[in-house]
């Protein structure tokens, strides 16, 4: 995507033209639509600057001092990939050590919303410039707003924005290429691989696990679905969890979708709400890792257990371990948990009304997997909300559609670039070692498809940038064109689907002694 002229743009006022000159303009990928406010918007505050940087001691004839130059350098309707985090416009000083943010509002809206919206958009911004100007355009009422560096929004005179846009700093500006300063993994984190930011708070939820928060935190507090729509930021608004339990019925909340769509985040995330004034119970079906150790020691009110902490378990399907204490219990990768100790564990939560937030992926890629349907049987019985977050957050778009096709051949995208995907051939182990340590060398994080591996949680709640594997002669496609193993399915496939899953920016398979296997893998990364 390229930065453009908006004096240029919006010399076109009508929709559909307006929306072929800005592709033409900016170099979009995809040809995107802008709505007829989106247009007006745009206009009427260009319109409303031209005044303001227009020299007027110069004639009217006299256009060469070029003053239709500061409009130069905007981004418009720029999105972070795959997070779905929009700015309306965004202008980078040549280092982006200087950014400028407008956000555009057609009609009046309230100030605390104006007021969130900018404070979210620093955030992001914080993470590559040290200098942040913050401004929304409301048309309706023709008026400017500005955020200072303290927090503080008031109104202010367009001629403030014109001398924003005179700004030295501002004269030159990132011209193209501007996803290289926001990366998707520096805002969404992993609880567990980055526990210090989880507990300071330094991380965003996409607008869906935002109105998911939302919709959780209303129901638990006894007001239902509907209200107000608070803000995305991981802070929220805080509610009071001393109301959880005067609803006539205890809620059980079904939070699933994909590896890699943000459940566990989100999870955590309402972990950390929760603990501000009662106990939480937090339940993962793995291994603790260093990440949950540390956040259980840090949030005092949070206790986290491990599913594969025999005692734990027993205490949960039996009648040993005493749930009163907690207000609400979280458990993280359900389907990792026995029948018994679910069954256990929702007549525990019933008997003390304590409501339950479940958080597992009952639709795998490699297609039904049993225990997940019987985990998903099982917290259905009782469930009371059903929310199932959609789109890859973890996972680059190019690795999650390669990732799809890989499992199931029949399932084929329209063109992808997947120059972010190695599709490598070993003759034998020997030629293995050496390709395995190349990649090694240059930062990719080996991932065995070993049963005992997936079985013992080493892979579970963890990413990593980069992903190396290994596929060997079990790995076979079916004549429905699915990806299988010889010997049980589940003994290599699923820790292939796991560990594939870990990967957020590039992926690297190297097929070991299998050529008809690596010519069909290798036209799906050359279509």
């Amino acid at each position: 995507m390229k930065a453009l002229n908006l004096y240029i743009l919006t010399r076109i006022r009508e929709s559909g033209e307006f929306s072929r000159l800005e592709n033409i303009l900016s170099g979009r990928n995809w040809h995107k639509e802008f709505s007829a406010h989106e247009v007006s918007s745009l206009c009427t505050l260009t319109d409303r600057l031209v005044p303001f940087l227009e020299d007027r001691d110069r004639p009217a004839e006299d256009l060469c001092h070029g003053w239709a130059s500061y409009f130069d350098g905007f981004y418009f309707s720029y999105t972070i990939e795959h997070i779905s985090k929009e700015f309306d416009l965004l202008k980078l000083s040549p280092d982006a050590g200087c950014v400028l943010n407008i956000e555009l509002k057609s009609e009046a809206i309230e100030e605390d919303r104006v007021q969130r919206q900018l404070e979210q958009n620093r955030y992001y911004l914080s993470h590559i410039s040290r200098t942040i100007l913050s401004y929304t355009y409301v048309m309706e009422t023709d008026t400017l707003y500005c955020l200072n560096d303290h927090g503080f929004l008031k109104k202010c005179q367009m001629s403030e924005l014109a001398c924003a846009l005179k700004r030295p700093a501002l004269q030159m500006y990132v011209e193209d290429n501007i996803n290289q300063y926001f990366r998707a993994q520096d805002y969404l984190i992993s609880p567990v691989g980055s526990p210090e930011k989880y507990l300071t708070g330094r991380y965003f939820l996409t607008n869906q696990q935002s109105e998911f928060r939302r919709q959780i935190l209303e129901l638990l507090s006894g007001r239902g679905q509907g209200g107000e729509n608070h803000s995305h930021s991981a802070a929220g608004t805080q509610k009071d969890p001393d109301s959880l339990l005067h609803a006539a019925e205890v809620p059980v909340i079904s939070l699933t979708g994909y590896a890699g769509t943000g459940k566990t985040l989100l999870l955590f995330d309402l972990a950390r709400e929760f603990s501000r004034r009662r106990k939480v119970l937090f339940l993962h079906g793995g291994e603790l890792k260093e990440g949950h150790r540390l956040i259980d020691r840090r949030l005092h009110k949070v206790r986290i257990l491990s599913g594969t902490d025999p005692r734990v378990m027993a205490g949960l399907s039996g009648r040993t371990m005493d749930l009163s204490v907690y207000r609400v219990i979280l458990v993280d990768e359900a389907n990792r948990f026995s029948a018994d100790v679910l069954r256990g564990l929702l007549e525990k939560a019933a008997f003390f009304r304590i409501p339950c937030i479940f958080s597992y992926d009952p639709h795998s890629l490699l297609g039904p997997i049993p225990p997940m349907q019987e985990a998903e049987t099982i917290i259905g019985e009782s469930e009371t909300l059903r929310l199932e977050l959609s789109g890859n957050i973890r996972i680059n778009r190019p690795v999650f559609s390669f990732l799809r096709t890989l499992f199931h051949r029949k399932d084929r995208p329209g063109y992808v670039d997947y120059s972010c995907i190695d599709v490598l051939y070993a003759a034998d182990r020997r030629e293995e070692k050496v390709l395995t340590a190349y990649y090694l060398s240059r930062g990719y994080e080996l991932i065995r498809t070993s049963r005992e591996s997936f079985a013992a949680g080493e892979i579970i709640s963890r990413e990593f940038d980069k992903v190396l594997m290994v596929m060997d002669r079990r790995f076979y496609y079916d004549d429905d064109l699915r990806l299988c193993a010889r010997g049980e399915k589940e003994a290599a496939i699923t820790p292939l689907y796991e560990g594939l899953s870990r990967a957020r920016e590039n992926l690297c398979l190297v097929i070991v002694g299998n050529r008809e296997l690596y010519s069909q893998i290798l036209s799906i990364r050359m279509q």
